[in-house]
């Protein structure tokens, strides 16, 4: 991916908060993402994003992280899509809805847009293909989410090969050939094992719990008595059930302090942002205490709340993509991005 169709950002020239506040705002159209507080000084990402006909291919290369798609991302984003991937070098765990996903290098792995997620990633490099739903028609009859062809699997090996030899000549493919090779890479999956996934009826059954809870959360962050007991009378679930779901982020409030610090990040990144102070932005996204909410802000982002909004200021921090804003629309922010620096 050469052309001047590619958009290719090489971050290494920037200070690994820069090269993250970038990262955060490429990444943020299909997923929040988080550093570990020991990884912030070391964090490294590059990122190449090309058209292939009605799709998007991306390939990046990035240190661990943790990856996030909640229920109010979905509404909000406007991107009724499928995500294949194809990790070429490490991989991530997690939950994908209510599913517990692994995935490793060479495996190939299907994400649906509509629904939740929540992972974490070692250091990795992968390609991802940003699909309309309706180029891949298995995706209307099957609950593909989270679902994957394992590493060990010819089919695998076939359908990375594909994704690379796409990736490697995107660039010079005529739109008919870029949707030929579109065309192709579906049909292997259609013929796949990932038939054997739930169907949709089950597969929404078992989500809609946790979703549910995720929205009532969402409507309820300002609310500084949001508690687990609160959380579960009101989403009629048991205290039990409330942990159970919530396990994999270290709990039900954990998931809320970080679904409060994502509010935050976006008020500290808005343009009018300094009209407010940090304290007010503290209070408003359900904290108590400023200085708890200032040491949470730079365990989630590597950076304090002030060094958010100066970035904001010097225009490493444009606001999160608009509802209804497509791959296309995507790739030419990331243009007007990579301008600023």
């Amino acid at each position: 991916m050469t052309d001047e169709e590619t958009t290719d950002f090489r971050l290494g020239g920037l200070e690994a908060e820069q090269q993250f506040a970038l990262w955060h705002d490429l990444v943020q159209p299909l997923f929040r993402v988080s550093l570990e507080p020991d990884s912030a000084a070391a964090f490294r990402a590059e990122v190449q994003a090309a058209p292939v006909a009605d799709a998007l291919l991306v390939a990046a290369t990035s240190r661990a992280q943790s990856f996030e798609r909640s229920m109010g991302d979905v509404r909000s984003s406007g991107w009724d899509h499928v995500v294949v991937q194809h990790y070429v070098s490490g991989g991530f765990e997690g939950l994908c809805g209510d599913s517990t996903v692994a995935v490793e290098a060479g495996d190939i792995n299907v994400l649906d847009l509509n629904r939740t997620l929540r992972t974490r990633a070692t250091d990795f490099s992968a390609l991802t293909l940003i699909l309309p739903r309706d180029r891949l028609p298995i995706a209307a009859s099957h609950d593909l989410h989270g679902r994957a062809l394992s590493r060990r699997s010819a089919l695998a090996a076939v359908t990375g090969s594909h994704m690379r030899s796409m990736a490697e000549h995107a660039a010079a493919l005529t739109p008919r050939e870029a949707g030929t090779a579109l065309d192709a890479l579906c049909l292997l999956l259609s013929g796949s094992d990932l038939r054997e996934a739930d169907p949709l009826v089950r597969a929404a059954a078992s989500a809609s719990v946790h979703d549910r809870i995720c929205a009532y959360i969402d409507r309820h962050l300002d609310d500084p008595a949001l508690s687990p007991a609160t959380i579960a009378g009101a989403c009629r679930v048991s205290r039990a059930t409330l942990y159970r779901l919530f396990g994999f982020e270290g709990g039900v409030m954990a998931y809320v302090a970080g679904r409060r610090l994502d509010r935050a990040f976006t008020a500290l990144s808005r343009p009018d942002g300094e009209r407010t102070t940090i304290a007010q932005v503290a209070y408003r996204s359900g904290f108590s205490s400023e200085t708890h909410f200032s040491r949470s802000f730079r365990s989630r982002f590597a950076m304090s709340p002030r060094d958010a909004r100066r970035l904001a200021q010097e225009g490493l921090h444009p606001l999160g993509t608009a509802p209804g804003m497509g791959p296309r629309d995507w790739v030419h922010m990331m243009r007007r991005l990579r301008e600023t620096f």
